[in-house]
């Protein structure tokens, strides 16, 4: 077995949200239409969540992470109109919490 540093192992620490952003945004994503690529969009949203790590710029990170995502589910799985309004107000509900617990 080699010692090389550069080996990454199993046990390698990667960013994540913490479980209660997790356990919102499953809650969150509970009350929309699940299509075939509302799970893969949901967890590309949770990294770049947990890939925000500096509080200075934040609020700005978290408005990039949701916008990627409204853009996303409106052409990857034609969610429109007020489901994306009323799932976009939560999300931000949601960051404004993160934001205030850095």
């Amino acid at each position: 077995m080699s010692d090389d540093p550069q080996s990454p192992s199993s046990t390698e620490d990667v960013p994540s949200a913490p479980g209660w952003v997790e356990q919102s945004v499953e809650e969150i994503f509970s009350t929309l239409r699940q299509g075939p690529n509302t799970n893969k969009l949901r967890n590309a949203y949770l990294d770049c969540l947990a890939s925000t790590r500096s509080p200075e710029d934040i609020d700005a990170a978290h408005d990039r992470c949701r916008q990627s995502l409204i853009k996303a589910l409106r052409e990857q799985e034609k969610v429109g109109g007020q489901a994306l309004a009323a799932l976009e107000l939560k999300l931000e509900a949601l960051e404004a919490a993160i934001s205030e617990r850095v």
